[in-house]
């Protein structure tokens, strides 16, 4: 007869502690969730590196092509800048030294500025091309936004970000 009355007194028991490994369960997915999206948004920001590098090294290599107009692309900024090519963009004759300038300056441009394509490669990028004439050095910055959480919850603010080179000619 007691252990009749034992197995009463544990009916239900069994459905309380699946509902507490229920609710860990789910706690524990959510964790993993935020840790699959903050890796996406981390992967993005490293692939906006990437794209930012490659254009910034791009530039410099354009500048050590044509190293003897070297001291025509210093004090430019891609923001506001004309993207239209020169004429010897299309011809077979190529383009002079100061004409390369030109065409170096208007492709770079078009690149960061997505123009011409349906593929932004840096959000709200801007290029500027500095020269430091005390140590010789040329300085290639490439600046974009990207989206990051704010203090509030799901607040999204543009932070800004910048990859720089530096080198000599």
């Amino acid at each position: 007869m007691r252990n009749r009355a034992r197995v009463r007194i544990q009916k239900g028991f069994t459905l309380i502690e699946i509902l507490v490994t229920l609710f860990i369960l789910a706690i524990g997915l959510l964790g993993l969730a935020g840790l699959l999206f903050e890796g996406m948004r981390n992967n993005q920001g490293a692939y906006l590196r990437t794209q930012a590098s490659i254009l910034a090294y791009d530039m410099a290599d354009r500048m050590r092509a044509n190293a003897d107009q070297a001291t025509n692309y210093p004090d430019f900024t891609t923001a506001g800048a004309s993207t239209a090519l020169p004429a010897c963009a299309g011809a077979n004759t190529g383009c002079t030294p100061s004409d390369q300038v030109t065409l170096d300056l208007a492709e770079w441009t078009r690149q960061i500025q997505s123009v011409g394509t349906d593929m932004t490669m840096v959000p709200g990028g801007v290029g500027t091309i500095g020269f430091d004439a005390a140590s010789n050095v040329y300085t290639i910055t490439v600046q974009w936004q990207e989206a990051s959480r704010g203090g509030d919850a799901g607040e999204q603010i543009a932070g800004d970000n910048a990859y720089s080179v530096r080198f000599t000619l």
